[in-house]
């Protein structure tokens, strides 16, 4: 063997871990914030919605997935791997059907974050799961190119990090400037593994050019969306229903 081949080789079994990590970052992210209100969710008088407990407990299940795949690759576990991808396409067809259903009832029951105009909040999550739905859609159909699926799911992770952010962060703090905070913390795990691509392969993969891109897109595009006839006519339907 030469020293390429087994510099290759090494290359393959110590790439993976950087998913991991990242995958494990991003889920402390979210527990942790959702760890700071779930207590008081609990508690609520009067209760919240069943819905949205189920939404929780879909997007917990997502979470557990988020760490448990990267980790079957690092331990090259792939035909387990594949298996559980199937289950993780269907619970993301579900995450989007709830999470539009957690905000038509947070807008509704008027749970909106204080720090959110309630526009935001409607674009903001709209655009948001909408984003994570096309990411993993394409990560499945690109799931036998490796290189192409892992990058795109990490990024669909990353496009509703939103939530676990919001929480974990003093967001009431930062006035009017608590979307553009949200959206630079998101943006620092969504550049994460371009910058790691610049260092391991000197190069950005394409992958991250629409991912990334997909979710800067959707960020820059929030303010306006938000304030559109049809967004306000809708957020005024949902207010009067």
């Amino acid at each position: 063997m030469t020293s390429i081949d087994a510099t290759a080789r090494a290359a393959s079994r110590t790439r993976p871990a950087f998913y991991l990590i990242l995958s494990l970052v991003m889920a402390a992210v979210i527990i942790g914030g959702f760890s700071r209100t779930v207590p008081d969710d609990f508690r609520a008088s009067p209760s919240l919605p069943v819905l949205l407990f189920i939404h929780g407990v879909v997007f917990s299940l997502w979470v557990v997935l988020l760490v448990v795949q990267p980790t079957l690759v690092f331990r090259g576990s792939i035909r387990l791997h594949r298996r559980l991808g199937v289950a993780g396409a269907v619970l993301a067809a579900a995450m989007v059907v709830m999470a539009l259903t957690a905000t038509y009832l947070s807008i509704h029951d008027n749970l909106v974050p204080s720090f959110f105009p309630p526009a935001i909040f409607l674009a903001m999550n709209t655009l948001g799961i909408v984003v994570f739905g096309a990411l993993v859609t394409a990560g499945v159909r690109l799931r036998r190119k490796a290189d192409w699926h892992r990058r795109l799911m990490i990024c669909a992770t990353v496009s509703i990090l939103g939530p676990g952010i919001g929480r974990l962060l003093p967001m009431d703090s930062f006035g009017r400037a608590a979307p553009l905070v949200m959206f630079g913390v998101i943006m620092l795990f969504g550049l994460a593994g371009p910058v790691y691509d610049l260092f391991t392969r000197r190069r950005v993969h394409p992958a991250y050019l629409w991912g990334v891109g997909i979710i800067m897109v959707s960020m820059l595009v929030t303010g306006p969306v938000a304030f559109s006839p049809p967004t306000q006519a809708l957020l005024a339907w949902i207010h009067s229903t």
